[in-house]
């Protein structure tokens, strides 16, 4: 079973976003992903309407990918939002492991 929590903090660069993934079951995750990228991050208005997306206007090797997260482990990716409005905003991340579910979110004023 995999936990995710989500943290926005303000940084130097913009709002650094970490989403942390945890096996919090009693045996290992096998998680598979279809390229090389492991996460997402989207910022969006309350209304639904999306601000930006972490993966927009990037590259990702093109290899597939197994990991595997014994009981207790946790993984951590990171992005960092530049440029941010002032405003309300749900910010989302999540695991883009092909059969793992693990995704939080959070709202934030900046």
């Amino acid at each position: 079973m995999l936990d995710a929590t989500l943290t926005v903090e303000p940084g130097e660069a913009g709002l650094a976003l970490r989403l942390t993934v945890e096996n919090t079951g009693d045996g290992p995750v096998s998680l598979s992903f279809s390229d090389g990228q492991r996460a997402e991050f989207v910022v969006e208005r309350p209304d639904g309407g999306e601000v930006w997306r972490w993966s927009e206007g990037r590259s990702f090797t093109m290899a597939l990918g197994n990991e595997e997260l014994r009981p207790g482990e946790t993984r951590e990716f990171e992005a960092t939002w530049e440029g941010a409005e002032s405003g309300e905003y749900v910010v989302r991340g999540w695991l883009v492991a092909r059969e793992a579910d693990a995704e939080a979110e959070m709202r934030v004023t900046v």
